[in-house]
């Protein structure tokens, strides 16, 4: 019975937001508010810890806001500006192959975006480049997707892992450049898979012709990379970082390499619809990246140019917001935007955000009520009895429904870092594997989540074909949590079972 009780606010959100399809800013609070009172009428959860729980989940959700508005900011201005434009044109610049064209934008690309901005903004302005640039609507979407399954795991300059890992960083078990190592090497495996699946998707076997040295390149040298960055910068930049990095990489090596591509897969600029022709830009390269560009040099400056303790004063994840906060507004001033004009995106920004703030500060308090009530502890010990020493395996599917229940891999590792924590203790099993399994699988549940897969169908106008996105991405989601389940075993239980203990 007890458990039955546990579970349900997890089965209310699956059904609020899957089955009536209603969105997660309605869902997460109902579901708080029927929390709450479980805990204090069935788990007899003293009312003073709610208040105090409730409180903190609040707060914490005010200060990752604090962070996505910025984020947002900068997205706003450069779509309005004109520089999204000449990004663009720059990328599809790099060559003329469709094939190359499309890991380029919907691998690193979509990386850098995320590492950027985030919070949906990745898939709403790669499908419809790639879209203009001639590829089939519903392709765009899942490819966009798809890209976008592994950098989610550090989002906007490391948001998902740093605050996604706070269960087990206030536990003290693990640091957040630690969870940042151990994902990384998890996904150097999604990304290796990616480019070969993305050309598959689009394209059928007969992609793979006269395409060979590329693809192998891009298989290796993204999750390269990402592998460095995440394990010897720290989770700011690992997103950021490997996208800037890996598509510089593969400009260079298109300059220098000349692919043999057949003439189905030239791209063609008369493929773009007239109506999204947008007139010329004015702005340099450098300065349609400018704010990027500033963001990227300012995170790493501050980082390390402070004691940590001394940036961690007011929450780690303020001085982040803060620095994303000056990158957006002096990203303006290299677009030569007027600060009545900065100060209106601004305004727009904080209003696109609000929603995100009911959600993921009702879903903070959620999880807390959760944890301090017993009943994350409930499911915990009984997934732990049931799967043993298959739980490591189990830790990629959960981080995966909870994403998909959630929307987001930020607030599925909320959800559940608490009880991968409990569950590991108990098993005598190493919660930093288990936690980035969690981790992995949260970023590659973004990939078949139901509030994905309909904001992007906007973008691309595929409104009532939402059935097809996922029928196309879900073989993709297979494949690679399938391969996180045996590498999380393997990390748990067998290379690093003792790591970072």
């Amino acid at each position: 019975m007890m458990l039955l009780l546990a579970v349900s606010p997890i089965v209310a959100i699956l059904i609020g937001m899957v089955i009536m399809r209603k969105s997660a800013m309605y869902v997460a609070p109902i579901v708080t508010v029927y929390a709450i009172i479980l805990s204090l009428i069935f788990f007899q959860t003293d009312i003073n810890t709610v208040i105090i729980q409730s409180k903190s989940g609040i707060i914490e959700g005010i200060k990752i806001i604090c962070l996505l508005w910025p984020a947002f900011i900068i997205l706003k201005i450069m779509v309005f500006t004109g520089a999204i434009g000449k990004v663009k044109e720059v990328l599809s610049g790099v060559t003329c192959d469709k094939r190359a064209q499309l890991i380029i934008i919907s691998s690193m690309f979509v990386t850098f975006l995320e590492g950027a901005a985030g919070a949906g903004s990745p898939a709403a302005i790669a499908g419809p480049f790639l879209v203009g640039l001639g590829f089939n609507p519903v392709v765009a979407a899942a490819a966009s997707l798809l890209g976008d399954s592994t950098a989610a795991s550090w989002g906007g300059a490391g948001l998902t892992t740093i605050n996604g890992s706070s269960a087990l960083i206030k536990a003290g078990i693990m640091t957040a450049a630690q969870s940042s190592v151990m994902v990384g090497r998890i996904h150097i495996f999604g990304l290796f898979l990616i480019p070969y699946i993305l050309i598959y998707m689009a394209f059928g076997k007969k992609g793979f012709k006269n395409f060979a040295p590329f693809l192998i390149f891009s298989s290796l040298c993204t999750p390269t990379i990402l592998f460095f960055i995440s394990n010897f910068i720290g989770p700011e930049l690992a997103s950021l970082g490997t996208g800037v990095l890996s598509i510089a990489a593969s400009v260079i090596f298109l300059k220098f390499y000349k692919l043999d591509t057949p003439e189905e897969y030239r791209y063609k600029k008369e493929e773009i619809p007239r109506d999204i022709v947008r007139e010329k830009i004015n702005y340099s390269s450098f300065q349609a990246f400018g704010p990027y560009i500033i963001l990227s040099l300012a995170l790493p400056i501050v980082r390390y140019s402070f004691p940590l303790n001394v940036l961690a004063k007011y929450g780690y994840i303020m001085w982040v917001a803060a620095v994303v906060f000056v990158s957006s507004y002096l990203g303006g001033l290299i677009l030569k935007l007027k600060t009545s004009s900065y100060l209106v995106h601004a305004k727009n920004a904080a209003l696109n955000v609000f929603p995100a703030l009911i959600t993921i500060s009702t879903l903070l308090v959620l999880s807390n009520i959760m944890k301090v009530s017993g009943m994350i502890s409930i499911m915990a010990n009984t997934i732990a009895m049931v799967t043993r020493d298959l739980y490591p395996a189990m830790s990629p599917v959960i981080g995966s429904l909870g994403a998909f229940i959630t929307g987001t891999g930020l607030g599925s590792n909320i959800m559940f870092a608490p009880m991968h924590l409990e569950a590991a203790t108990k098993l005598g099993l190493n919660p930093i594997t288990i936690f980035a399994g969690q981790n992995a699988g949260a970023s590659l549940g973004n990939l078949i989540c139901t509030n994905n897969i309909i904001a992007v169908a906007i973008t691309v106008d595929l409104i009532g074909r939402e059935g097809e996105i996922m029928k196309k991405v879900f073989k993709p989601f297979f494949i690679i949590v399938s391969t996180y389940m045996v590498v999380t075993m393997l990390y748990t239980h067998i290379i690093f079972p003792t790591w970072g203990l």
